[in-house]
């Protein structure tokens, strides 16, 4: 089982850094393991407060950055379009969107299909677009 101990004024300046610096679970979760480390030893009092602010920043910073795949990526492309961009003089005025021939070209498809060039669109026996 773990145990925390801290004096009153670390306490209360984690409580400050959690309210009005940390942003992420994460950050909170880095601190929680520096202090619960750091209490191993005996009460953690003040002196080790830049010891745990360095420990979560460390921490965070090797995070792993969100990347989105390729598939992720042709898809947002396609709904881009359909953001609501269009402002009306009433509620219900019936809203007409389109999107554009990239969206559903080459920004479409995915996986072994992958997105086509519009080159190879074909017809029954020919292609319709580009050389044949």
């Amino acid at each position: 089982m773990d145990i925390v101990k801290l004096d009153v004024p670390l306490f209360i300046r984690l409580m400050e850094l959690a309210r009005e610096d940390i942003k992420q679970d994460a950050d909170l979760h880095d601190v929680a393991e520096a202090v619960i480390r750091l209490s191993q030893q005996g009460p953690v009092t003040m002196a080790a407060y830049d010891q745990i602010v360095s420990f979560m920043q460390k921490q965070g910073d090797a995070a792993p950055k969100e990347e989105y795949a390729p598939d992720d990526i042709r898809r947002f492309k396609q709904i881009v379009d359909l953001a609501d961009k269009q402002t009306t003089e009433y509620p219900n005025t019936p809203k007409e969107e389109y999107a554009s021939i990239e969206s559903v070209t080459t920004a479409a498809g995915g996986g072994w299909m992958e997105p086509k060039h519009t080159k190879d669109i074909r017809g029954n026996s020919f292609r319709i677009y580009g050389d044949n």
